[in-house]
């Protein structure tokens, strides 16, 4: 006896051999050939983008000045 899975029970179901040999998501190839690539819009290059600064001035320095100052005054005061 033949057996093949069923999607439908998810369960191991009797079958004819020629459903359990050639299942029914598998196919004989057709083609070998790749298919050629489209492109629905031209590709552009990542040089010619605009560099943008998101992230602002670097504070970290002088935060780093401020909060390091031997003035007497402990940091959770400042």
């Amino acid at each position: 006896m033949y057996y093949k899975f069923s999607g439908f029970t998810q369960k191991l179901a009797g079958a004819w051999a020629s459903d359990a040999y050639n299942p029914q998501g598998l196919r004989p190839v057709v083609s070998t050939e790749a298919l050629p690539i489209i492109f629905a819009t031209p590709t552009k290059l990542s040089s010619s983008s605009i560099a943008y600064d998101y992230a602002g001035k670097n504070t970290v320095p002088e935060l780093q000045k401020f909060f390091q100052k031997s003035d007497g005054v402990p940091i959770h005061l400042k």
